[in-house]
């Protein structure tokens, strides 16, 4: 069976030598033409028509005619290689042109776009953080509110004066800023000019109130603001924090005169509290409650007087500018006290509308020790008032995870510490299913079957017949034997080989953000949630005020 392929060969060989051969008789052809015509014509003739006989056999040799149109393709061909070679090169240089203006592209786009709140929150909660990471929060956001000439009022309980860098920005920018150290600014102040008795009376109350640990009498609320309500009635302005604490003294009989009336209350004012001295009675929790609220307003009275002077809630709140209430340099008691005295006052200016609705943003740092409730009646006068508000929380814990997330509000997270409020906050953010795969299985598998089969088999046969004459006497016999063997062997085999591969997808529901990813956070790193139009949104972002000064910096959002 090899042999077949060469057949075709010798053909082709045997053709190309026929061709050959009938070109050579045709020439031979020609020269005897050639000399027959030298002979009988004359020589000159004949050489001549001998030419013309030549040429046109070359011309219409078949061998030659052959190696022209093997010539043209060859030429054929090449061009179409050359022509080929040309459109690689063309798609070649097409595709590097278009992966340098990809390139160019990339190295001209904008890498970083303003992150906005798309549901409009009146409260945003930022949860977590470090003091650095607040700094650039409050410098990113800050810059431009006051920008649009709105009033920014920072409240800052951390002590660690997070509102220095916006506030170094904003001087710069020849923005108005103003630093309040309470409660030694304070203590001049007039507080019956931005409250009357019994607003100022509650005020103090409330605050007092949140320091007492839970479960303590509620009615111990009702007796101080009785008793702080009785002596600012008896008061001529200015209502102090010391001129208050002296009152109550005068009704623990305890107050002592200086001579000449220099002292903090004038003669006719001790006149009047000491009438009221069996008004507020003399019992023993009267007289204990009475100890305890003289001895809190001493302690602010106590604080050193600050060199630049507070004023009334109002004159926190000026439209383009910026005011900084801080509690700094305090001991822990009475750093605890200023917190809340100023905290209340804040919830009395927002209850009394002191600030005008929509002219600017209330930012409160550090306020995780006043508790739920005095944080949710904090968020709800501002929301009444009108007034946005930013709680920063340094923790996560069970008063401010129910805070969180409130109506209208956004929340953002920042680096987590703590390991069960990273996975408080997870949890907080939410989950989503996402599918994996969780199982790759092959399995392969052969089965062999062999068999092997004989059988035998015999048949005799005998057979006869005797036919009789009839008139004519005759008969005739015959008989047969047959015998017939058969062997039969079979041998079968078959082998099957089957392959069986297989992948098994879950549906898991897993945390959007990993509580990993939540304590791995760069301090200015941070993630916001917030109930968009489109439903739930969580977008990573970073609050560093030096992004802006980048290039590649988009003025729009993405």
């Amino acid at each position: 069976m090899w042999v077949e392929p060469y057949f075709g060969e010798l053909a082709e060989l045997a053709n190309r030598r026929e061709m050959r051969l009938s070109g050579a008789q045709s020439v031979g052809v020609v020269l005897a033409i050639l000399a027959l015509g030298a002979i009988t014509v004359g020589l000159i003739p004949a050489v001549v028509l001998a030419v013309v006989f030549v040429v046109v056999v070359l011309v219409t040799n078949p061998a030659r005619q052959h190696d022209r149109a093997r010539h043209r393709a060859a030429l054929e061909r090449q061009r179409q290689w050359e022509a080929h070679e040309q459109r690689v090169a063309a798609w070649q240089r097409m595709l590097h042109e278009h992966w340098q203006a990809q390139l160019r592209r990339a190295a001209a786009a904008d890498t970083w776009f303003p992150l906005v709140l798309t549901s409009g929150p009146d409260r945003i909660d930022v949860v977590g953080g470090t003091g650095d990471g607040w700094a650039s929060l409050l410098a990113t956001a800050g810059g431009p509110v006051l920008a649009g000439g709105q009033a920014l009022l920072v409240v800052d309980m951390t002590e660690q004066a997070v509102a220095l860098e916006l506030a170094g920005l904003a001087a710069q920018q020849g923005v108005p800023v103003r630093h309040v150290q309470f409660p030694a600014a304070s203590l001049l102040t007039d507080l019956g000019a931005e409250s009357g008795p019994d607003d100022l009376a509650e005020s103090l109350a409330g605050a007092l109130a949140t320091m007492r640990p839970p479960g303590t009498d509620t009615d111990l609320h009702t007796v101080d603001v009785t008793l702080i309500r009785t002596v600012a009635r008896r008061l001529d302005p200015p209502l102090t924090y010391g001129r208050l604490a002296a009152g109550l003294a005068v009704l623990l009989r305890l107050y002592e005169p200086v001579a000449g009336g220099s002292g903090p209350l004038a003669p006719h004012e001790v006149a009047r509290l000491t009438e009221a001295v069996d008004s507020v009675g003399q019992g023993e929790r009267r007289q204990n409650e009475l100890h305890y609220v003289k001895d809190q307003l001493e302690s602010l009275a106590a604080a050193e007087q600050g060199v630049a002077g507070d004023r009334p809630a109002a004159g926190w709140w000026s439209p383009g500018a910026l005011t900084v209430l801080a509690t700094d340099g305090l001991g822990p008691r009475l750093k605890d006290l200023a917190d809340r005295v100023m905290f209340f006052r804040l919830i009395h200016a927002l209850r009394t509308r002191t600030f005008p609705p929509g002219t600017g943003t209330l930012v409160v740092a550090g306020a995780d020790h006043m508790g739920r409730d005095a944080l949710e009646a904090l968020a709800r006068h501002a929301r009444n008032a009108r007034v946005r508000l930013v709680l920063i929380l340094e923790h996560f814990r069970e008063g401010n995870l129910h805070l969180a997330g409130g109506s209208s509000s956004a929340t953002v997270f920042m680096r987590m510490g703590n390991g069960e409020e990273a996975k408080a906050a997870a949890e907080f953010i939410g989950r989503q299913h996402t599918f994996i795969v969780n199982q790759l299985t092959r399995q392969v598998g052969e089965t062999l079957t062999t068999g092997r089969g004989s059988s035998y088999g015999e048949q005799f046969g005998e057979s006869s017949s005797f036919t009789s004459g009839g008139l004519k006497q005759g008969s005739s016999s015959t008989s047969g034997t047959s015998l017939s063997r058969s062997w039969q062997e079979s041998v079968n085999a078959s082998t099957a080989t089957s392959t069986t591969t297989g992948e098994t997808n879950s549906r898991l529901y897993e945390f959007t953000v990993e509580p990993t990813q939540l304590q791995a956070l760069p301090p200015t790193g941070l993630v916001l949630v917030e109930a968009a139009p489109g439903g739930r949104r969580v977008v990573f972002g970073d609050c560093n005020p030096g992004i802006g000064l980048m290039s590649r910096v988009s003025p729009q959002p993405r």
